[in-house]
């Protein structure tokens, strides 16, 4: 039979003991054994660390919102992140949530939101990013849009077809903040769905290139390009 202290230490996200000290979801200075139907929980307070670094961990398709369970990062880690990656073609619109411990190579994403925008295509990816244990949690706060037309042009460009895939392509207007002209061609999956060859080409934000870092899509083998956009 369960008890209520087994349940509140929630044992199946027990592992090892990581790096930083701490066992899983639960701190290193508690030693925890079971022998039939007792729980024997010990503290060991000089295994104990607080270098490194706890974050909401969850990822939820098809929703504005996630919420998970609380994961000690790496000890390289020094941020946690949360953000809404809003996937559209056409009217088809997939939302992904995601919290997580920001990987520490990824550090030049903190808040730098990422979009691309075609005349069929946008993905977008706000992201927010915090350095304290548990800061990641609650809502996911998404910052509006901006629609308003800014003045610069992109080549327009969203397909699947693999010969001449941008033949007679057109322009589209940026908006808002977007000032940069963006050329993707490779391999990569929506959320949900099988994994294809895409050729996009369009309006995106200043850092796109160096901020391409994706959360419920995925892009595999691929070549990224970016200039400066033109005023028409």
């Amino acid at each position: 039979m369960v008890s209520s202290l087994e349940a509140l230490l929630n044992l199946q996200y027990l592992s090892l003991i990581s790096p930083c000290g701490w066992f899983g979801s639960v701190p290193a200075s508690f030693q925890i054994t079971r022998t039939d139907s007792n729980l024997k929980v010990v503290f060991l307070l000089t295994n104990w660390s607080a270098d490194c670094l706890f974050c909401e961990q969850c990822l939820a398709t098809g929703s504005s919102q996630c919420s998970g369970i609380f994961k000690q990062c790496s000890p390289d880690v020094t941020h946690c992140i949360k953000g809404l990656e809003n996937n559209t073609v056409g009217n088809n619109v997939i939302l992904t949530a995601f919290k997580d411990c920001l990987d520490a190579s990824q550090n030049r994403v903190c808040e730098r939101d990422l979009t691309v925008k075609t005349s069929v295509f946008d993905l977008g990816i706000s992201r927010t990013c915090c350095d304290s244990d548990f800061c990641n949690g609650g809502d996911v706060q998404v910052p509006a849009v901006d629609e308003t037309p800014n003045g610069y042009k992109c080549e327009d460009c969203f397909t699947t077809e693999t010969v001449d895939p941008c033949a007679g392509a057109g322009e589209v207007q940026c908006t808002g903040e977007l000032n940069t002209c963006t050329s993707f061609s490779g391999t990569a999956a929506r959320p949900g769905e099988d994994v294809k060859q895409y050729t996009v080409k369009g309006c995106a934000s200043q850092d796109y290139c160096q901020s391409f870092y994706l959360a419920g899509s995925h892009a595999y083998t691929y070549d990224l390009q970016c200039s400066p956009a033109e005023k028409f």
